[in-house]
């Protein structure tokens, strides 16, 4: 098999990648080693220029139909979900009526969206459950060995290769790119769960609720507040603790529902970037090249605005508009984007603290409501500042790369037209 580019890595970042190339009149094949769309709904908050690329390549419209209606108000701290109300911050505060901070649309129904964009067009193949285990480069090109899920193996040659393999990146270590910056800080589960939780999201709409519960602190996610939801809670490592995630998650809530468990993962957030985003002819995007902890979410954007930046150039030395060398401007735009979008990332996550040293520590829930009915004028004044202070992390849209500041721009001729 044979094209300009090979795409190694099916999610969001890499099937966006395809549609651009394909967009840009660039033959492409992504494999992605997973054989279905992403099931859980991971990251979920569109920004305003990632936006702007997704509606460069036609599939706003879609993207408008399959998400769910929820209003992005406020983003809420409370004892519990249906117990006593910490605070809540008005992101939508000087908006337009119609107007929205971000986007929300929960990855597994944007993946689905992208995947069905980028296989109308012809200049395009996207082979699902292929796992690319070797590379070679020379002169002209890369050769990739990839083998499928029944144990066939194939070799793919391409001009170039966009990387875009996710945090663990396989791509990554065949290339021996190390990551700089902190390791894991903290761990975590993520519980995804089915409830319909309207009736006490819908008087405070919104897509966050910080749950204070001493007993069951962390993060609802609200994706789709009459089915879909995520709830992030640390990890301690203590023995059974992920068999006593459903009994936490009833504290969390703290309603009359039975929540449906749907899955469980472990994961940890990092603050890092890949030591260098090209080697010879592979080039690393998204995840691959950086990893942010959530606050702000600013991971998926970022890998987004890569993938556009990279793709124009590529489009650009394909058509022979530009050398080769000048392909090492994609580092020198994006690199340092993502240095400020991780360190703005890791702020918010500190900032957080402010809000529970506004508080207080609790042994219980009990102590903990019973704090927050007593505080007086000047420590509810304390908390409301500290809550106003996490402005920029819901509302920021991050550090962009320069040629993107001002808008997409111009683009080449193939911008706009059809390959299919």
């Amino acid at each position: 098999m044979e094209a300009r580019v090979l795409i190694v890595g099916g999610g969001p970042v890499g099937l966006v990648a395809s549609s651009l190339l394909s967009q840009r009149g660039v033959s492409n094949v992504v494999v992605e080693r997973r054989d279905r769309t992403q099931r859980a709904p991971a990251a979920h908050v569109l920004r305003r220029r990632p936006m702007d690329v997704l509606r460069s390549i036609g599939v706003e419209a879609e993207i408008t139909r399959v998400r769910p209606r929820l209003p992005l108000h406020y983003i809420t701290w409370c004892a519990s979900l249906g117990g006593a109300e910490v605070g809540r911050l008005d992101v939508a505060k000087g908006l337009a009526p119609d107007e929205e901070v971000w986007t929300n649309c929960s990855q597994n129904l944007l993946e689905p969206v992208l995947l069905a964009r980028a296989t109308r067009e012809s200049l395009a193949r996207v082979v699902l459950g292929a796992d690319c285990f070797a590379l070679d480069q020379d002169d002209d090109g890369v050769t990739a060995r990839v083998r499928r899920e029944d144990g066939s193996e194939q070799t793919i040659r391409a001009a170039w290769l966009i990387a875009a393999d996710g945090a663990g990146s396989p791509v990554r270590h065949l290339m021996d790119i190390p990551m700089v910056g902190p390791g894991p800080q903290g761990r975590f589960f993520m519980v995804h769960f089915e409830a319909d939780l309207r009736p006490w999201i819908d008087a405070r709409p919104g897509p966050l609720f910080w749950i204070m519960n001493p007993s069951a602190p962390g993060t609802l996610i609200v994706h789709d507040a009459a089915r879909s939801h995520v709830f992030m809670t640390l990890r301690f490592g203590t023995e059974g603790e992920e068999d006593a995630l459903p009994e936490r998650l009833a504290a969390a809530l703290g309603v009359p529902v039975i929540p449906k468990v749907l899955s469980v993962d472990a994961w940890s957030p990092h603050v890092q970037i890949a030591d260098r985003y090209r080697e010879g002819r592979v080039f690393l995007a998204g995840d691959a090249a950086h990893r942010f902890p959530p606050t702000g979410g600013l991971g998926l954007n970022t890998g987004i605005l890569d993938a556009y930046v990279l793709t124009r150039q590529l489009a650009e030395v394909e058509a022979d508009r530009a050398e080769a060398a000048s392909l090492d401007g994609y580092e020198t735009e994006c690199r340092p984007a993502a240095e400020a979008n991780a360190k703005e990332s890791f702020e918010n996550l500190k900032h957080l603290a402010e809000i529970s040293e506004a508080v207080g520590a609790h042994p219980d829930l009990a102590a903990l409501e019973k704090r927050l009915s007593s505080m007086n004028a000047g420590e509810r004044a304390t908390l409301d500042r500290a809550i106003e202070n996490q402005r920029s992390h819901f509302v920021s849209d991050g550090c962009l790369p320069p040629s993107l500041r001002d808008g997409l721009g111009a683009e080449s001729p193939h911008q706009g037209e059809s390959a299919s």
